[in-house]
């Protein structure tokens, strides 16, 4: 997960640093922007959701984003610890891992029009190497297509649409992915931002899952960011309201 282009400003930018440091957190919404060649990007947090009785806790979330080239990165999204307690009985395990690359289709030049984005695309699969509670016993393809709109020098407007390939027990089922995102930077280090997504399974008799959240990311230099969200989902999806922090940095 996460707030894709919500630094939209160079902050404390030194004369090696052509470009301000993007995050694809603490947001559901992916960015259009990869990693520069040789640069090395990490993002990890740490969230607790609550859904009736049962509270969950998710340490790492790490994911690593490495440039290859001007216009493609490799990512690692490394397992998350999760803690589950509830009435019932107390759980915990390692999340699947996750391996993926985001590729520039369309970079928008400097100066462009507003009514046309930057776009990426990003494919990969979660791997079966988590706990049986926790991960999924098969590998889990998918795919985004991201878009970044630069409405104004501090507006920011961003939106997904996935698809992904996903197994629950012995079932396999595909599930549509929508975002829409939008990034306001009230100062030179300081972003907010509010967003929608949901999650769309075939074949489900509840139909989809949409959630609501906020946040702000907060860059202490160029290449170090906090971050902060909080959100709750719109009709009993799971969870029913989560909050987390997050840390970034790049080398």
């Amino acid at each position: 997960m996460a707030a894709a282009w919500l630094l939209v400003f160079p902050t404390f930018t030194s004369s090696q640093e052509a470009e301000p440091m993007v995050t694809d957190r603490p947001d559901f919404t992916e960015s259009a922007s990869t990693v520069a060649p040789g640069r090395f990007q990490f993002e990890l947090g740490y969230t607790f959701s609550k859904t009736g009785d049962e509270e969950r806790s998710d340490f790492g979330e790490l994911l690593v984003r490495i440039g290859i080239l001007s216009w493609l990165e490799g990512r690692l999204g490394l397992n998350s610890i999760s803690l589950v307690r509830s009435s019932q009985a107390d759980e915990e395990g390692i999340q699947d891992l996750a391996i993926s690359f985001k590729g520039v289709l369309y970079r928008k030049p400097d100066g462009g029009s507003a009514a046309v984005p930057q776009v990426a695309l990003l494919f990969g699969a979660d791997l079966p190497t988590g706990d049986s509670n926790f991960g999924a016993n098969a590998v889990q393809p998918g795919a985004k297509l991201a878009l970044d709109f630069s409405l104004t020098d501090r507006l920011n407007l961003g939106s997904n649409l996935g698809w992904a390939y996903l197994a629950s027990g012995e079932e396999r089922f595909h599930q549509g992915v929508g975002s829409v995102v939008l990034g306001y930077a009230i100062s030179e280090p300081v972003t907010v931002y509010f967003e929608w997504y949901g999650l769309f399974p075939e074949n489900r008799g509840g139909g989809a899952d949409h959630y609501l959240n906020g946040g702000l990311t907060w860059g202490l230099t160029a290449n170090l960011q906090l971050d902060w969200r909080i959100g709750a989902g719109l009709q009993d999806p799971n969870p029913n309201w989560f909050t987390g922090v997050g840390l970034s940095f790049r080398l």
